[in-house]
């Protein structure tokens, strides 16, 4: 399976995603009267008594009215939410992979059972938003970090299902890079630039081959 060189689509696919979410992660959005905008757990400090509100006043409680103990557990409970739209963007990934898929293996002669296929897709669909959760309840990762771990071991899947040592480093690029990289748009932009060029490196390397084949 290692030999078909299939396997540029799922990455060219994941790192179009990321393009996107990056794209809609930088367009400025308009905040809705009387509504509060990005709404987020701060560390409390001299100045800063409050989540998010500016102020004592922000809280909605008089001067002195609150208790600042559960002010301070409810801030420090808190799991920063994900910039990018990891759920949508993987969903959609996931998505496209599977139909890829079907269609080059039917193109192949080795169509897939239907009925293992959709299980096997509806399994993946339903993968993403339980493993995110687990990094959110159990481990307390940050909501980008759950995606960039998500998407990698997606990549883990398709280096086992493809026998390929290639996709492997390039997995283990990706998540450094999504990863270290701040701010998670910056790291989602040099993602992608790892994913599209190791796509266009396999496209490459299969024109070689047709190439040397035909001769």
């Amino acid at each position: 399976m290692g030999e078909t060189r299939r396997h540029w689509f799922p990455l060219a696919a994941l790192g179009f995603a990321q393009l996107v979410m990056a794209v809609v992660a930088l367009v400025p959005r308009v905040p809705e009267p009387g509504h509060f905008v990005n709404m987020r757990g701060y560390p409390l400090t001299q100045e800063l008594h409050g989540l998010a509100t500016g102020g004592v006043s922000g809280t909605g409680l008089a001067d002195g009215g609150f208790d600042a103990a559960a002010v301070r557990s409810t801030v420090v409970g808190v799991v920063p939410p994900a910039t990018l739209g990891w759920l949508t963007g993987l969903t959609c990934v996931v998505l496209l992979v599977a139909g890829w898929y079907w269609l080059d293996l039917r193109r192949a002669g080795t169509p897939p059972r239907p009925v293992r296929f959709v299980l096997g897709t509806l399994g993946a669909l339903a993968a993403v938003p339980l493993l995110d959760l687990v990094g959110a309840i159990e481990l307390r990762l940050p909501g980008d970090v759950r995606g960039a771990l998500v998407a990698a071991l997606g990549l883990l899947v398709l280096a086992a299902y493809e026998r390929s040592w290639f996709v492997l480093a390039v997995t283990v690029v990706f998540a450094l890079v999504s990863v270290a990289f701040l701010p998670p748009v910056t790291g989602a932009l040099g993602a992608a630039g790892v994913l599209f060029a190791a796509a266009f490196a396999v496209l490459l390397r299969r024109g070689h081959g047709t190439a040397a084949d035909t001769r």
